[in-house]
């Protein structure tokens, strides 16, 4: 049996018998776990099944519990044994539960740094909820007003999220310079989601500038004589 969804609710599983019979037959039944656990995925089920006389099949209900996670479809397994008046033929199936979650969704958040002397900065990627499956996404620096090699470093790699965690972090490593200039901006760039998708694809890393303007000041001049037509200054 596959389900449609996991919120379907119940599940029915017909058991047949290879032609009618003039006894009434029973089966006992019972659920396990393969893939499906039971108390989250399913609820364990067991009894015994009575096909009446000149029946030919029979079928038991299996409770479906729905949850929110993303995750691979998964599977229980619907075991027969203790029939009388017949023999079990096959004494197996295999119950299917279909995932109906959406995946979730990947965002990074913006950074600025308390001054570029600061060695690295810590970057946050979210997901919007846990998943039951393996998430991966790549992330990549690019330049902006800054420039990679002279105030940050460039960089790029691969996250992945195991089933259950909803955060990961890297670093970008800034680079100090003596240079009074305007705060300056990178850009961090996600992108070739696995299991998810992404709805903030982007974020910025303003870089802060932690050097003093500098000094102006004027030189002196005293001319040779005060015929001298012009006098020159240096401002520095």
């Amino acid at each position: 049996v596959t389900t449609n969804d996991e919120s379907a609710g119940n599940a029915s599983i017909t058991i047949n018998l290879s032609s009618a019979s003039a006894k009434e037959i029973s089966v006992d039944y019972s659920t396990s776990d393969g893939t499906a656990t039971a108390g989250s995925d399913y609820t364990a089920t067991s009894g015994t099944l009575t096909i009446s006389a000149g029946e030919t099949s029979g079928s038991i209900i299996v409770p479906i519990l729905a949850d929110a996670i993303d995750e691979n479809n998964e599977t229980a397994n619907i075991n027969l044994s203790n029939a009388s008046n017949a023999n079990i033929s096959d004494d197996l199936a295999v119950f299917t539960i279909s995932d109906d979650d959406l995946g979730p969704t990947l965002s990074i958040s913006d950074v600025t740094t308390v001054d570029e002397s600061a060695t690295d900065s810590s970057f946050t990627v979210s997901l919007s909820q846990a998943s039951g499956k393996e998430i991966t996404v790549d992330y990549a620096t690019s330049d902006g007003t800054a420039t990679a090699g002279s105030d940050y470093v460039a960089t790029s790699g691969t996250l992945t999220f195991t089933p259950g965690e909803t955060s990961k972090t890297f670093t970008v490593s800034t680079l100090s310079d003596a240079l009074d200039e305007n705060n300056e901006t990178a850009n961090i760039t996600l992108s070739n989601p696995t299991n998810s998708t992404i709805t903030d694809n982007s974020a910025i890393f303003t870089i802060t500038d932690d050097d003093d303007p500098p000094n102006l000041s004027i030189a002196d001049v005293t001319t040779t004589n005060e015929s001298a037509t012009d006098s020159s200054f240096t401002v520095s």
